[in-house]
């Protein structure tokens, strides 16, 4: 019995690093750790709540797990952030929680399923990329700047005008003492920023740039 738990426990584990991976080599801020220990608890809890918990007359073996599937929603909604107009961290939220559910899966010795599912969560952030690249959802950047109001954004056009960058589309968000100025360019722009990105940072009055992905 201890042998069957230790592999359960084993294959959430690694089925959580792996698609941790895929998370931490694009630096996202739930990386290999983080997946792996979010499915290895889940498998543990799991096996808690079949096995312990319940004595095959009284107690629900569904209780303590059926708590993983909500409890694991306020984790991922700390990796959600909302900048100026963007929201990011949605597809890491997303993959803890589809962890959570693959590591009870594991917990309930359901192996089989359990990997399925792993091979079609890699499948979807990785492949799926791809796809989005070639639909044209690659072929654009957003970029997100913030200063100090009415001092850096004559500043700020005057080098994008001097390196030819175009936005695509602009937004402004204004609050008492700042400005969140997001523009979307094309790629070719989006490398020239990066490449004169020492020079946009040193502009007088901007606070912060965000590159995006």
């Amino acid at each position: 019995m201890f042998v069957d738990f230790f592999l359960r426990l084993v294959a959430a584990t690694v089925s959580g690093a792996i698609i941790g991976f895929t998370r931490e080599r694009i630096q996202r801020p739930a990386g290999l750790r983080t997946h792996a220990l979010i499915s290895v608890g889940a498998a543990f809890l799991t096996i808690l709540s079949i096995y312990i918990f319940f004595d095959g007359k009284t107690g629900d073996p569904g209780r303590v797990a059926a708590q993983i599937v909500s409890g694991i929603g306020f984790l991922g909604a700390g990796t959600i952030l909302k900048k100026g107009f963007s929201v990011k961290g949605l597809t890491t939220a997303a993959t803890l929680w589809v962890t959570a559910a693959i590591g009870m899966g594991f917990g309930a010795g359901e192996y089989l399923i359990s990997s399925s599912a792993t091979g079609i969560v890699l499948l979807i952030v990785v492949a799926f990329k791809r796809v989005d690249l070639f639909a044209g959802k690659g072929s654009k950047q957003t970029v997100t700047i913030e200063m100090h109001k009415e001092h850096a954004m004559e500043r700020l056009a005057k080098k994008l005008d001097k390196l030819k960058i175009t936005p695509l589309h602009i937004e402004i968000e204004t609050d008492e003492d700042s400005i969140s100025f997001e523009f979307v360019i094309s790629d070719e722009d989006y490398k020239i920023l990066k490449r004169n990105i020492v020079e946009f940072a040193s502009i007088e009055g901007i606070n912060s740039i965000d590159l995006g992905d």
